[in-house]
């Protein structure tokens, strides 16, 4: 029952960024997927331009760069499971409430990292925190199926 409500949510009231994600998804060709507490998760390597996407969430379907080391997919996949729950909850405002704020802190750590200047950890600020915050709750660290 927890799987159709959660599909019923995600295909309505966050249409928008499951549309996003599905095409997004698509786009990428044949990839490593597997099923994650119902969302999809793509597994993606071989592509050097979006290597530097690093790892994000569209609604239901979660993208992980291939790129990362085995040891940190699985608190990866948490986190960005934890951003499908926010979909869940801000519904049409997500792109805007979650996903901008989420992509600009992104892109400012990564910037931060590469010249060496310090910075908070990632996970410190809005929306990263709580994404971490209902991704540990809702996934009782179960390991992603692939």
């Amino acid at each position: 029952m927890k799987c159709i409500l959660f599909y019923l949510i995600q295909w309505t009231w966050g249409l928008l960024q499951n549309i996003a994600g599905l095409i997004f998804m698509l786009c990428l060709g044949r990839q490593r997927r597997g099923i994650y507490h119902g969302a999809l998760i793509t597994y993606y390597k071989g592509k050097p331009k979006l290597s530097k996407l690093g790892n994000c969430s569209l609604g239901m379907f979660i993208f992980i760069n291939g790129e990362n080391s085995s040891d940190l997919i699985e608190s990866i996949a948490v986190h960005e499971y934890g951003h499908s729950i926010q979909s869940l909850i801000t519904g049409p405002l997500y792109l805007a409430v979650i996903g901008l704020p989420s992509l600009i802190w992104a892109r400012r750590f990564a910037l931060k990292r590469k010249t060496g200047e310090s910075c908070d950890k990632y996970t410190s600020r809005y929306p990263e925190r709580q994404a971490n915050t209902l991704g540990e709750r809702t996934t009782c660290g179960k390991p992603v199926r692939w």
